[in-house]
């Protein structure tokens, strides 16, 4: 049985030039963990974008 250990190593999810989330198709994880992870790093990227525009704002 693999664990989440497994898949540290392994990028699941990432961005293109354009901003879109893009999946590993090769990734060796659930469908269920690899949407989690989408949904994760587009909040996080969300997140970043507005900390970075109320930098530059203030």
């Amino acid at each position: 049985m693999e664990t989440a250990k497994d898949y540290t190593s392994e990028e699941t999810v990432s961005f293109d030039e354009n901003g879109n989330v893009v999946v590993n198709k090769e990734a060796h994880a659930s469908k269920k963990l690899i949407s989690r992870r989408a949904i994760e790093a587009h909040l996080e990227r969300k997140r970043l974008e507005k900390d970075l525009e109320s930098y530059y704002l203030d």
